[in-house]
Parts: C-alpha cells; sequence; structure tokens
C-alpha cells in the first residue's frame, strides 16, 4: 500500500498574512492606529460621483473593507453598502466595530476581489447594479486587471469607481521634522527587512507587483479609455512614496511603470495638512504594528529591541508629546462605460 502525503505551501503577502486570523481586538487597534480619512476625502469622491455619469446613491461596494470601517462611512451617502474582504475573521468583526444603526444597511461578502463578479447575487446587488465602487488600500496587492474586470461587471454604465492608498506617515511638526522622517524609514526598512526573503518564494508575485504599484504611485494601475472614461488621478503630497519603507528593505529591484493613457487627469496637490493628525511615539509603534503584523514574531527577541529602541528614540525626540504627521495619498476616480 502507498501512501500519499500532501503539503500545504504558505504564501506570505504584503499585510494580509498577519493579519488574517486576527480578532475583533486587532481591528479595534488596527483602526484606532491608521489614519483617518477626513470627510472632505469623501466629499472629493462624491462630487465627482455626483458630476460624471448617473449620480444615483442606492448602492456603494467597499472592496477590502476589513473590519468594515470605510463601509461606515460610506453610508453616510448611500443607502445601502455591500463590503466584501478576502479575510473572514476581519469581516466577522465588523458587527462588533459597527454601529448597531448602520450595521443593518451593511452586506458582507467573504470573496476575493477578483472574484466579486460571482460572489455578489442578486438579491444584495448582482452585477451591473453598483453606483461607487471603492477599493481602500488594497489595489497593490490584487490582480488588477481580473479586479478591474470584476469591478466593472458590479458596476452600473455611469457608474463610479474609486481607487485609492495612502502611505507613509510625514512629520510635519515637532522641532526637527526630517530628523523624524529618517528615524521612521530607519526603523520601517529594518522591520521590512525582517520579513524577508521575498524573493524566490510562493508570495514574490504579490511583492512584486505591490511594491511596483506603490513605487508607481499607482500609475502601474491601467484604466484602459475603452472601458473607463473621466479618469482622475489625484495625488496628495507626491514628492514622498507610498513605500511603507525605502527599497532598501527589499530583496528585488524594481521601478516605476507608468500605463496612464491619453486623456486622463493627473492633479498633483501639495498639502501636509491633508489627512492631518497627532501622533505620539505610542501611535507610531502601533501604526508600525498594523502596517507589519507579522514582524515581532519574525524578528525574534533581539531584533525587536532594535525596533523597541527606535521608538524609545522617538519618544525622547518628541518629549512625550506628540506631533503632526500628513500622509502621501492617491486617490483615481473613473466612470465606467
Amino acid at each position: 500500500m502507498s501512501t500519499t502525503t500532501t503539503t500545504t505551501t504558505k504564501v506570505e503577502t504584503p499585510f494580509t498574512t498577519g493579519a488574517i486570523q486576527q480578532d475583533a481586538a486587532f481591528w479595534r487597534e488596527y483602526i484606532a492606529s491608521r489614519p483617518s480619512p477626513p470627510e472632505e476625502f469623501f466629499r472629493v469622491i462624491q462630487d465627482y460621483h455626483r458630476t460624471h455619469g448617473d449620480p444615483t446613491t442606492a448602492l456603494a461596494h467597499d472592496v477590502g473593507t476589513g473590519p468594515g470601517n470605510i463601509a461606515e462611512r460610506l453610508l453616510r451617502y448611500y443607502d445601502r453598502v455591500v463590503g466584501s474582504d478576502v479575510n473572514k475573521h476581519a469581516l466577522a468583526a465588523a458587527p462588533e466595530l459597527v454601529s448597531s444603526d448602520l450595521i443593518k444597511r451593511l452586506t458582507l461578502v467573504h470573496s476575493p476581489a477578483e472574484s466579486l463578479a460571482d460572489a455578489v447575487d442578486e438579491t444584495i446587488g448582482g452585477k451591473g447594479k453598483t453606483d461607487l465602487t471603492t477599493v481602500s488600500e488594497c489595489i497593490p496587492l490584487l490582480d488588477a486587471p481580473r479586479a478591474l474586470a470584476a469591478f466593472r461587471s458590479l458596476l452600473r454604465t455611469g457608474g463610479t469607481l474609486a481607487i485609492y492608498f495612502y502611505g507613509r506617515p510625514i512629520f510635519t511638526g515637532g522641532p526637527d521634522p526630517a530628523r523624524l522622517d529618517a528615524l521612521y524609514d530607519r526603523i520601517a526598512t529594518r522591520i521590512c527587512s525582517f520579513l524577508l526573503p521575498f524573493k524566490g518564494t510562493p508570495g514574490f508575485p504579490v511583492h512584486q507587483r505591490a511594491a511596483e504599484a506603490l513605487v508607481s504611485q499607482l500609475d502601474s494601475i491601467a484604466l484602459p479609455s475603452a472601458e473607463w472614461e473621466d479618469v482622475i488621478r489625484y495625488k496628495w503630497n507626491a514628492d514622498v512614496s507610498l513605500l511603507f519603507n525605502s527599497k532598501e528593505g527589499y530583496d528585488f529591484e524594481f521601478e516605476p511603470v507608468d500605463r496612464r493613457e491619453e486623456g486622463e487627469t493627473t492633479e498633483e496637490i501639495r498639502d501636509r495638512t491633508w489627512w492631518q493628525d497627532e501622533w505620539d511615539a505610542d501611535r507610531i509603534k502601533a501604526y508600525l504594528d498594523s502596517v507589519y503584523p507579522s514582524y515581532i514574531e519574525k524578528a525574534g527577541p533581539v531584533r525587536y529591541a532594535e525596533i523597541e529602541q527606535g521608538i524609545d528614540e522617538f519618544r525622547e525626540l518628541l518629549g512625550g508629546g506628540k506631533v503632526t504627521v500628513s500622509f502621501p495619498v492617491v486617490l483615481i476616480l473613473a466612470t465606467k462605460k
């Protein structure tokens, strides 16, 4: 008698691997540690939706919704919202984190973005019925052509696609903002090195396309003119990379790629008050923990002590207080033809 042994290869991917088994407590901390888009940001999306295509606001879909914090914000503008994510544990946390009066208008779907056309049935929207699709902080991880095909199938003609991503914090206050920026970069890049190798692993294709998308300010995400119109790419604080750490933290080379088409509009806005917040050293640490959720385990006690020392440097530079931060943010808006 012969015996067959089946082994499963673990595919490590940016952010998602470390967050895949986390409970509501993790996601509560995640929401608290990440920047919260100001209402003005959602008004930019809504102003575009109102003035392009069909301004109906019956149904929105938030892709990569996680625990539903952005879907909850969309419920201020839309009658119903569908939130989808590949992480079923994040979705399970949503009822604990979204307000009880709004959760009744939120439907959660467990599905990869690339498979949404088959996962969303007629009872919750179905194909060709979505007014707005937001893609929140996840497009670099996706197979973009397949995902965009799924988004198109859900959107109605004249519906709006809104893709956005924010990157590392930009320190705008304190006695020496440039020194704070350099310290953050040193710590984040060191953390990234704990996660190596990327090259040659099963998850490498995801790491590669994510790095390419971020260093390209999402210009690597193509929106073919045969399928989309009125494409606007807003880039706030584009003088700072969307990468969470320097390229030195990676074990492979990558360069910017530009797949924008003729007729698209790109608006670059330098505004260090955009998405402004105030952080102390503990908040900086919490942000790093949410961006790299598996790094402490991978670092081990000795290397992790380096990160603790870096956070103590932040605490000393800030005098135990807070500092203002801003972010590079890219928002791509397009209308389905």
